[in-house]
């Protein structure tokens, strides 16, 4: 008998830590239209690079963020690869990569997010339940910026 209470301790504190622990999972692109058919959320983006160090930094903080964590069941986070080379569905179109040179350039979903060609990352966008932008930031946000924004969309939800 003592096993089994041990064992189920054990079983509740292992859950209890992973559930404390649980990091934030970023949904994805390809499921967004139909996600926003069932329970339409504000939408928020970080379009970012695999060589940006910003990039890295920023998600590295995401994950830390109690705020971020509280919020994920009222709005839909998107970590976007600006330089994937897939099609995408978005809102009904074809967006695909478009290189500028050798193994390089950006895809069309990025590009269109951020309304211009020249992106500088991480780049931070906001759409509402209507997929119209609310907010832009092209520039790696500090913890309390983040915070700050994140306050923003729990006071307007």
């Amino acid at each position: 008998m003592k096993r089994i209470v041990r064992f189920l301790l054990i079983t509740i504190g292992i859950c209890a830590w992973q559930n404390s622990h649980a990091q934030i999972i970023p949904d994805s692109i390809e499921h967004i239209d139909s996600l926003m058919l069932k329970s339409p959320r504000p939408i928020l983006f970080l379009l970012t690079t695999d060589w940006c160090k910003y990039c890295a930094l920023q998600k590295k903080q995401i994950r830390k963020n109690q705020k971020f964590k509280d919020l994920s069941d009222k709005l839909y986070f998107i970590e976007f690869d600006a330089e994937r080379k897939d099609k995408i569905t978005y809102q009904g179109k074809e967006y695909s990569f478009k290189p500028s040179g050798l193994n390089v350039g950006t895809h069309e979903l990025a590009s269109a997010l951020n309304k211009s060609s020249q992106i500088s990352y991480p780049s931070w966008i906001l759409v509402d339940k209507e997929f119209n932008p609310i907010f832009k930031q092209n520039s790696l946000l500090k913890p309390d910026q983040i915070n700050d924004l994140l306050d923003a969309i729990a006071y307007s939800l």
